[in-house]
């Protein structure tokens, strides 16, 4: 199967989008949760089918992170996409960008020679200002309607949802936590000091999560808000001890996790110079039978 060039944006939210929702499960609660009720009467998502290619280009990679799916509607095929938007604005061009995803999508399917099938789009946008949509092509006569390809999109706005009612709006604990961290990204810490009582509720979520889901959560939190993790620590223990352990928890693993790896590259880095695998051993304190594994990897 051919694959649309990836996008290289290594964004914080863009890799907290990508791997939360690139989850089944997760994908399936947000669509449920967001596409219009007219669309998900005739959605069987029994059927959905999580798509690992991604349909951004080089043109579109300054804008959207996707994911998409595979699902039928009907008796139909459908493809739904979730768009994730970049920016912090709208960009008055959405249109054409959305356009030229739907052709990336098109021309990906004529290429493995497949049917060619509807594409939803959905675009997920957690951005200060306003949404506005300055629209397509604009005073079209009647007659001429037939020759512009009009469309629609699917708009999911974090700040069209409050926080407390994020907590019913899904089912899934590991979307009602992630959502309400991308919609107060900007300043996750504060809000959740100045709320004790909504982060409670939120929190009570933590136990149902998976932890290697729960780890990227825990991980979002403490890269998105710059704050040291022994004053995150202090802030969980005034909203929960439960909470403040568990994201202590995530933060050592996630420390150690660092530190593992680092000491893993030092010791590639030692075999690219030359070291042997005693002086390697003596030094990262890695034991022969890894160092053998490292070096039998590398000569690859």
């Amino acid at each position: 199967m051919s694959k649309i060039k990836k996008s290289s944006n290594n964004n914080i939210h863009d890799n907290f989008f990508k791997s939360l929702f690139s989850v089944k499960e997760n994908l399936e609660d947000l669509l449920k949760g967001s596409l219009p009720k007219e669309v998900l009467q005739g959605l069987k998502t029994d059927t959905l089918e999580y798509d690992p290619t991604e349909y951004v280009d080089q043109e579109l990679a300054p804008y959207f992170k996707d994911i998409s799916c595979n699902v039928k509607y009907g008796y139909s095929n459908i493809k739904i996409s979730l768009l994730y938007e970049h920016k912090s604005y709208p960009d008055k061009n959405i249109h054409l960008q959305l356009l030229r995803y739907i052709l990336n999508v098109w021309e990906n399917q004529a290429a493995n020679k497949q049917e060619l099938t509807p594409v939803i789009t959905m675009v997920f946008y957690h951005g200060n200002r306003k949404w506005t949509d300055a629209g397509f092509v604009k005073n079209v006569p009647e007659e001429l309607k037939r020759f512009i390809p009009l469309f629609d999109y699917a708009l999911f706005d974090t700040k069209d949802i409050e926080d407390h009612a994020i907590i019913q709006h899904f089912k899934r604990p590991s979307v009602k936590v992630a959502v309400w961290f991308m919609k107060r990204s900007d300043n996750l810490i504060g809000f959740i000091q100045s709320n004790p009582d909504l982060a409670r509720d939120m929190f009570r979520q933590i136990e149902q999560i998976d932890t290697n889901i729960f780890q990227k959560i825990a991980l979002y939190l403490y890269k998105v808000s710059g704050v040291e993790p022994d004053k995150i620590d202090e802030i969980m223990e005034t909203i929960s001890p439960k909470a403040k352990d568990a994201f202590s928890q995530a933060a050592d693993e996630l420390r150690q996790w660092g530190y593992n790896k680092g000491i893993k590259q030092t010791a590639i880095n030692m075999i690219n110079k030359g070291y042997s695998d005693e002086q390697i051993a003596e030094i990262t304190h890695i034991d022969m039978k890894q160092i053998h594994k490292l070096r039998s990897d590398n000569s690859h």
